[in-house]
């Protein structure tokens, strides 16, 4: 008895650590998406430039690609507050896959319904899409960035 006391007691202390663990340690990043021999991870960079007075920006990101059969697709939305309103917009590219990490540009327009984009902060979604031989997937990434001249 005294032995089946002890066990579960050391049993529960264990259970605890590990659910105290979970709770208390910090998440990691992302992980890229890997299936089948298909790999595709993106990362948003700053800082972003603005392009004709913030009728565009330019958005860096370092995309990874492997196993993919022709092209990626990356798509990019920026997000801002403009004083009182929003300035928003998207954006569309392909690219080729290296094998290894890459740095691209995708260019975003804002919303011709909207504000323009100005020097200062804004959320930067992208996505990252293609297919290999017998699996397609994808992967997103969110980062605010610093918008620039």
């Amino acid at each position: 008895m005294k032995l089946r006391t002890r066990a579960a007691v050391a049993l529960t202390v264990a259970l605890l650590a590990a659910a105290s663990l979970a709770v208390l340690a910090p998440a990691g990043p992302a992980v890229a998406f890997s299936s089948g021999g298909l790999f595709l991870d993106i990362q948003a960079e700053a800082p972003a430039h603005l392009v004709a007075g913030g009728a565009s920006v330019d958005v860096p990101l370092e995309i990874t690609c492997g196993g993919v059969r022709g092209t990626v697709d990356v798509y990019v939305t920026v997000t801002q507050r403009v004083g009182k309103g929003i300035a928003s917009g998207f954006g569309y590219d392909d690219f080729g896959c290296s094998g290894g990490g890459q740095d691209v540009t995708v260019r975003v327009r804002a919303d011709s319904a909207g504000k323009a984009f100005m020097r200062g902060n804004a959320v930067v979604d992208a996505e990252i899409f293609g297919c290999g031989t017998r699996v397609c997937g994808s992967e997103t990434d969110s980062e605010t960035v610093r918008l620039r001249r």
